[in-house]
């Protein structure tokens, strides 16, 4: 097994990596010699190695994540909330994600700008910042139906609406799992934004979208008669 560490310069991407965050400094090589093949090697492959940042040391090899599996989630320069909402995304489709809150927290102690999304004043014409946000929900009914109280749901949001949530569950534990999700954006977003307000197409989970908005002191829909 033959192998080479590929030092890389500053400035740094941050990148997920297998469910670590971290400054990509480094790149690990291995490989195995094969004098048949035509490139003279097989078995190749690349592992990252990143800095976390604050209480952890420079130099974390992730050998769980192949670099092919790892994701940008903020170059040199900076990202947008949309790009970070891919990403939150991305993690919940791993095995066992990492979560928003680490990411996000990862984020900050790393540097990480975030572009938020800007739309014209009504008014004026004048470009600001948007403060008021959507989640709209898909929801799956994956047990049972929609009035019963022990039903299962997978829910998910519109990445480009600019906050992403998924849960799975019946209709409380999605409402609770997406409470928390809400409490992690508002805490981290705090100075950026007044609200998110859930809905959904289909008026499916309604007594939970109108529980969510409710929290944040928004008025929630009635059901039709």
């Amino acid at each position: 097994m033959n192998s080479k560490l590929i030092k890389l310069d500053a400035p740094y991407n941050v990148i997920y990596a297998g469910g670590k965050v971290g400054r990509h400094i480094a790149t690990l090589m291995v490989w195995n010699d094969d004098e048949e093949s035509a490139g003279g090697i097989m078995d190749a492959a690349s592992y990252p190695v990143i800095d976390e940042g604050e209480e952890f040391p420079a130099g974390t090899l992730c050998e769980y994540a192949e670099l092919h599996d790892c994701r940008v989630i903020c170059p040199p320069e900076g990202t947008n909330l949309y790009w970070v909402a891919k990403m939150i995304e991305y993690d919940f489709q791993q095995l066992e994600p990492a979560g928003a809150q680490y990411i996000l927290e990862r984020m900050k102690l790393l540097g990480c700008k975030i572009a938020m999304p800007t739309e014209k004043d009504p008014e004026t014409g004048e470009e600001l910042l948007r403060m008021h946000f959507k989640a709209t929900l898909d929801v799956w009914c994956m047990k049972g139906f929609g009035d019963e109280p022990d039903a299962v749901y997978r829910v998910r949001s519109n990445r480009w609406d600019g906050f992403y949530f998924q849960s799975e569950g019946t209709a409380d534990e999605v409402y609770h799992d997406l409470s928390y999700q809400l409490g992690v954006y508002t805490s981290y977003f705090y100075d950026d934004i007044i609200d998110i307000r859930f809905q959904t197409d289909d008026g499916q989970l309604l007594d939970v979208t109108n529980r969510l908005n409710a929290d944040q002191g928004i008025e929630g829909f009635k059901h039709e008669d």
